[in-house]
């Protein structure tokens, strides 16, 4: 076999072989979770958790601390929102995001390792970094709406020196919750430091083995009788002085899901006033409208009038209109229509006297049209016109006198009083007519 031929047999197989951690062609050694080459993984631990705080907007808030010589460090908000993620060190070395400016997207150098930073427009922040970090750093949130959640998750390493453990230790009793009918105290689980028993994060505490915190009852003897005021009312006027009412009872807390009600002359100290003045300030000029009229006519259409007045306040003195908004002056009169007016009637006057003193005559009475409100009118329907005129009789009477003098003279018979109706409705062309209204019949 030749040299070339020797190596062209040897590619394939060095191709097929890979590079372990160690750097040895063909080795199978690599990085545990603590980047330790060919490590077991217990010279680091797993830290990981989300911090949810409420927080308020407009300036920077803690995170999380990342210890020195952490790997594997990953940061990410759990939604998209306006906050931005900053990265800095114990002694506030701003490295993103640092007093108030926004840094573009992008890979960062720094505490040893290269920190990706990225802030996508259909996605949440994030920051990773593979380490070993070379110091601590602090991550934080630059605060512009409310948190939506930060997820964080990276492997410090474990201390070597037996002096500084951690260990979960409870605190002193808390404060009671209330001086009288029954408080709660607590005593809560912290991690500390073994060396000088500080306060530290609870990454640095196995989780596993956390105690649960502490709670017990305090102070639960009944509280002494007491005062107690409600809610003050409305005031009951807006201006001009009011007033405003609240309620006002004696009780006695017995525990903190029971309270009773207690006679007044049982709480000893004075009693809290139940009224007081409000709204002492002048009232504005403004419009006040009186109630309306009735409908005026009462069919048909019409209107209704309301007195509007200027008055100073809800019951103040009466002003001029001119010290009123003009704009705002409610209106006095509205149109109304009650209901449908009865059409015009027929109207007929008593009947006058018979034509006739003796025998068949005839006698007359006024006919007119008039509307309801009693004015004349033309639209009554003429084949409903009552009779004006009828025909009569009287009693002959031997007695009555006749002008025998001169028979032949043409007068009016002054018992008759109906000869101006003879002429206007055109009687006098009738014998009887022309003899009784002689005169007035005449050229006629």
């Amino acid at each position: 076999m030749t040299p070339v031929d020797l190596c062209s047999s040897l590619v394939p197989v060095f191709l097929s072989q890979h590079v372990g951690c160690d750097r040895v062609l063909g080795s199978d050694v690599r990085e545990d979770r603590c980047r330790i080459c060919g490590g077991d993984g217990s010279s680091c631990t797993s830290v990981e958790g989300v911090f949810n705080d409420s927080l308020p907007e407009g300036d920077y808030e803690e995170v999380v601390r990342i210890p020195k010589g952490s790997v594997f460090i990953h940061i990410q908000e759990l939604n998209i929102s306006l906050n931005y993620l900053v990265l800095k060190s114990k002694n506030d070395q701003y490295f993103i995001n640092g007093k108030l400016n926004i840094d573009t997207p992008r890979r960062f150098s720094v505490a040893g390792t290269i920190f990706h930073y990225r802030r996508p427009t259909d996605g949440p922040e994030t920051l990773e970094a593979l380490g070993p970090t070379n110091m601590t750093l602090i991550v934080m949130v630059l605060v512009r709406e409310d948190n939506q959640g930060i997820h964080y998750r990276f492997n410090p390493p474990v201390s070597r020196d037996p002096m500084s453990g951690f260990a979960w230790q409870y605190t002193s009793w808390s404060r009671c919750s209330a001086l009288c009918a029954g408080g709660v105290q607590i005593q809560q689980v912290v991690c500390k430091r073994q060396s000088d028993l500080s306060v530290v994060y609870n990454h640095f505490c196995d989780k596993k083995s956390k105690p649960k915190e502490k709670r017990r009852s305090c102070n639960t003897e009944p509280c002494s009788p007491n005062w107690w005021t409600g809610e003050w009312s409305e005031c009951s006027r807006s201006c001009n002085g009011g007033l405003r009412t609240r309620e006002v009872l004696c009780k006695r807390r017995i525990s903190a899901v029971e309270e009773k009600v207690l006679d007044d002359s049982a709480c000893s100290s004075a009693r809290p006033s139940f009224t007081e003045p409000c709204s002492n300030h002048s009232c504005p000029p403004e419009w006040l409208a009186l109630d309306w009229s009735e409908c005026t006519p009462s069919c048909g259409p019409g209107y209704r009038h309301r007195v509007v007045l200027c008055k100073s306040g809800e019951s103040g003195d009466t002003l001029p209109d001119s010290k009123c908004p003009k704009n705002g002056r409610p209106t006095s009169r509205v149109r109304c229509n009650l209901q449908r007016c009865p059409p015009p009637v027929w109207v007929t006057g008593p009947w006058g006297e018979c034509s006739a003193r003796c025998g068949l005559g005839q006698e007359m009475r006024s006919v007119q049209c008039l509307a309801h409100t009693g004015q004349p009118s033309n639209e009554c329907l003429e084949h409903q016109r009552p009779a004006a005129m009828q025909q009569c009789k009287s009693k002959c009477d031997a007695s009555l006198p006749v002008n025998s003098e001169n028979p032949e003279e043409c007068k009016d018979v002054s018992t008759v009083a109906y000869c101006p109706l003879v002429l206007r409705f055109k009687f006098c062309n009738r014998p009887y007519f022309r003899q009784m209204c002689c005169k007035t019949c005449q050229g006629h």
